[in-house]
């Protein structure tokens, strides 16, 4: 039978009465699912964990700068925790796996776990409600319910009130995309590609340009990053970039007015 991440998330936190997570240590939450956490200098990923006969040592990797990356990192372990209990078998995770595009049912249930305890539907679509998309909305979010950037575009994707496609590279070379469900354009078949010679991303690969804030939203067209059909106008769009230089990495933003 098929686990419902999301369903197992919610059963959590009604059952431990949480209302709001933003404010909950994550490492309670496993040391209460009998588990334990601890920081180490790891290398080559940013976090792993080990379970056997219901016991589970999680580690993160001390070198990480942001307590939200490391939240999101704990909420995945755990949902491997709570998900997948029933096996004795160790996980590492890397931004393969945290940014969603390696394929594997147990990787993908864990992300979805995550989600749904950090930022549950109904809080996050109420957030969003008659508000403009921006970067500084996905700041708002983000701070609301102390995550990073990163996990809340990707819940933005699937929940957000306005249509959104992002395209995650790494040294250069397109990984994985995703968009929401009512952006109806095109995307080429570019993973494994170089990203767009016209695009912000390609601006970082090339010329290390990393954009400020107020100069973070950059104008594109469609045909940067989606295929045009034959009636299709090159319409602007617009492009900001989340940069990781420990990945070599950037996640493209993309959406029109």
């Amino acid at each position: 039978m098929r686990i419902d991440p999301a369903f197992v998330a919610k059963k959590l936190l009604n059952h431990l009465g949480i209302i709001d997570m933003s404010p909950v240590d994550l490492k309670d939450l496993i040391l209460y699912n009998n588990g334990m956490v601890r920081e180490v200098d790891l290398k080559n990923c940013d976090g792993r964990m080990v379970m056997k006969n219901g016991r589970s040592i999680v580690t993160i990797d001390s070198k990480i700068e942001y307590e939200q990356r490391k939240r999101y990192i704990l909420a995945h372990e755990l949902g491997h925790i709570l998900l997948h209990a029933d096996k004795e078998a160790s996980f590492t995770d890397d931004d393969t796996t945290l940014e969603g595009y390696k394929k594997g049912s147990q990787e993908k249930e864990a992300n979805d776990f995550a989600a749904e305890l950090l930022m549950p539907v109904d809080q996050f679509k109420a957030n969003c409600k008659g508000k403009k998309f921006s970067p500084q909305l996905i700041s708002e979010l983000s701070a609301k319910f102390n995550t990073s950037l990163t996990s809340t575009i990707y819940r933005f994707v699937d929940l957000g009130n306005h249509p959104i496609a992002v395209f995650y590279s790494k040294k250069k070379k397109v990984q994985y995309w995703k968009k929401s469900a009512d952006l109806f354009y095109k995307i080429p078949d570019i993973n494994k590609l170089d990203v767009p010679s016209d695009s912000v991303a390609n601006e970082f690969y090339t010329y290390n340009r990393i954009y400020s804030k107020k100069e973070a939203v950059q104008d594109i067209t469609k045909s940067t990053w989606f295929e045009l059909g034959k009636y299709d106008q090159d319409t602007p769009m617009h492009e900001f970039c989340i940069v990781t230089p420990r990945y070599n990495s950037a996640l493209s933003v993309i959406w029109e007015e």
